[in-house]
This record gives C-alpha cells, sequence and structure tokens, in this order.
C-alpha cells in the first residue's frame, strides 16, 4: 500500500485561496496608498489619468477606512495621520495569520491523510494493536504528528521509512493446520476421564513431533493446532510424522475406542509478526488458507496449494488434484496404504 494523493478538504482548500486573494488585495492596497504619494512631488499630478486614478481610489479607500480605523485605533503618529501605513499593516497581519492558519491546517490534513493510510496498511497487513509492529508504527506516527514543522513531503518521507521498518518484520513462514477427526463423535458413550487422558496424550505427541521440526509458534484449539514453521519442508513434514506416528498411538497409547485420525493443511508466504506475537492473534490470508486446506482435506492426507508445494524436492510425493480452495491448485500426500 502506498500514501495516496488526494484533494485537500474544503476548509484547507478554502485558507490557501484566501490567503492567495489577501495577498494580491495586501499588494493592490499598498499601491493604491503608498504609490500616490510620489505623485505629490509632481505637478498637477491629477492630469495625468493614472496618477489621477491612483490619487482617486486612495481617496476613497481613506475615507472610508479612517472612521471605522479611528473607532478602533489611533491613526495619529507623530503629529500625522498614518491611516495609510495601519491600513497596509492591517491587511499584512491578516494575510499573514490566513497564510498561517492554511498552513496548519495543510499540516494536520496531510497527518490525518498519513494515519489513514497506516491504519490502511496495518488492516491489509494484519497487525495485531500491542505488537511490536503496531508500536514502531505508532511511535514513528507519534513523533510526526509532534514535528509542528512536518510538511507534506516530511510526511512521505516518514512513512516511507516507516513502511521500510515495518516490512523488515515480513517473514516467509509455512503454517501447518492439523484436526482430529469426528473429534466429537469419539468422546460420545466414553468414559471422561479416558478421552481426557487421551487427547492429553495426543497433544503430547503432537507438540514432540514439532519441536524436532523446528516449530516457531503454535496455537491451540480444543482438538485442532494451527502451528508454524520457518520452512514448508517442515512443515510438511511434521503434517506426515503426525499422521505415520498415529497407527502407534491408536495400537499402545489411546485407551478409548475409537482410533485417531487427523486432517491437515499447509499453507506458505510473507506474513508480517515478531517472535512476542501470540500465534492465535495473528490475522493474515496465508493462515486462514492453510486452514481451509486442512478442512478440505481428507483423513490422514496432508492437503497443500500447488505452487507452494512445486519448487521442493519433495513433489513426487504429493499428487495434484482437482480441487481449487481459495483460488489455488491443491495437492495431496497420502498416507502409503490408504485410498
Amino acid at each position: 500500500m502506498i500514501y495516496r494523493e488526494a484533494p485537500r478538504s474544503f476548509v484547507v482548500s478554502f485558507l490557501f485561496t484566501a490567503r492567495r486573494l489577501l495577498g494580491i488585495a495586501t499588494f493592490a492596497l499598498a499601491l493604491t496608498l503608498l504609490a500616490p504619494k510620489l505623485f505629490l512631488f509632481f505637478d498637477n499630478p491629477k492630469s495625468a489619468s493614472f496618477s489621477a486614478t491612483l490619487l482617486d481610489a486612495r481617496d476613497v479607500i481613506l475615507k472610508k477606512a479612517t472612521p471605522l480605523l479611528h473607532h478602533y485605533v489611533p491613526t495619529n503618529i507623530a503629529g500625522a495621520d498614518r491611516s495609510d501605513w495601519i491600513l497596509i499593516a492591517l491587511a499584512i497581519l491578516i494575510t499573514f495569520v490566513v497564510g498561517s492558519l492554511a498552513q496548519r491546517s495543510q499540516q494536520s490534513f496531510n497527518r490525518r491523510l498519513l494515519r489513514a493510510s497506516a491504519e490502511e496498511w496495518r488492516k491489509k497487513e494484519g497487525v495485531k494493536p500491542g505488537s511490536a509492529l503496531d508500536k514502531q508504527l505508532e511511535s514513528t506516527l507519534r513523533v510526526a504528528q509532534n514535528d509542528t514543522a512536518a510538511n507534506r513531503q516530511d510526511l512521505l518521507r516518514v512513512f516511507a521509512e516507516t513502511k521500510k521498518k515495518l516490512d523488515s518484520f515480513g517473514r516467509e513462514v509455512a503454517f501447518l493446520a492439523v484436526d482430529v477427526v469426528g473429534s466429537a463423535q469419539m468422546k460420545t458413550g466414553e468414559d471422561p476421564a479416558s478421552v481426557q487422558y487421551d487427547f492429553a496424550e495426543y497433544r503430547k505427541l503432537v507438540e514432540r513431533i514439532f519441536r524436532a521440526r523446528g516449530v516457531l509458534k503454535t496455537a491451540w484449539t480444543p482438538d485442532g493446532v494451527m502451528a508454524c514453521f520457518a520452512h514448508v519442508e517442515d512443515a510438511c513434514q511434521a503434517g506426515k510424522d503426525v499422521i505415520k506416528s498415529l497407527k502407534e498411538f491408536n495400537r499402545d497409547v489411546k485407551v478409548s475406542k475409537a482410533d485417531f485420525s487427523v486432517r491437515c493443511g499447509v499453507n506458505a508466504g510473507l506474513v508480517y509478526f515478531d517472535d512476542s506475537t501470540p500465534l492465535e492473534t495473528i490475522s493474515d490470508r496465508v493462515i486462514d488458507v492453510a486452514g481451509h486446506m486442512q478442512k478440505h482435506a481428507e483423513p490422514n492426507t496432508v492437503l497443500i496449494a500447488r505452487k507452494v508445494i512445486e519448487p521442493l524436492r519433495q513433489l513426487e510425493e504429493f499428487a495434484h488434484t482437482s480441487q481449487i480452495i481459495d483460488g489455488y491448485e491443491a495437492s495431496v500426500w497420502r498416507y502409503p496404504g490408504t485410498s
């Protein structure tokens, strides 16, 4: 996402327009009130149309403005009426004030636009409130907002630098989603203590396999888990290992009647997170696709987007399917001996 060019708000546009018009008016006022002073050194200055016009305009302005000035401010300075100079000074002051307001309004507008752009980027990339990424972004934005001299170009630069820093948190990782098939039915009619024991042992088994494959993060639901790995190979192999281990687990460990079987889904891609971010708080389409792969997988299979598995040496272990999940062609690994 980029910081987009956007039209100014009505107030900002109005103030800048007013400043330009006031600047022109102030210049015209100064010319009208001061230029005739030069003509007074000439004989019969009203004989020329230009000088006569300026002198008449000066008289009209002073005639209308002097009584009002007298009502609010003294106009006699050093024994002479200085209404003309006071009018020019007031016009310059008003132009300066309006210009200052326009500049401040533009800065405020730019900052709001920057924050809105940052918020859009934050939502798009799934940056969670309170994460290290969020704190980095907020800190940089706060510095920009406290800089009263910041202009639009400064804010563009700040956002570009912030985005560059935040992009450093992006990592190419793989996600493995594993879910126990028919877990609710498995618990029906079973002794609760036996069910609790079996699922606790199952979780220990899965966690041992994950650790052996270098898992980075895990997020458990009652009967399922989402795990993050540094490499696609590790995620795929972890899923295979879980499926392969269930034969011995069902034979020698679990005590309830129903056997354990699982569905596995894998996906990989660039995800923004840091080491302190819990996996369950990360929201990203890469993770969503892994979960959807798992939901569409058959028991004791690993389903993965074909584009993810194609660059790997394990490609021959996966069979192409006709399934299209979230726009991705899916490939499947089946436990040997299953159809």
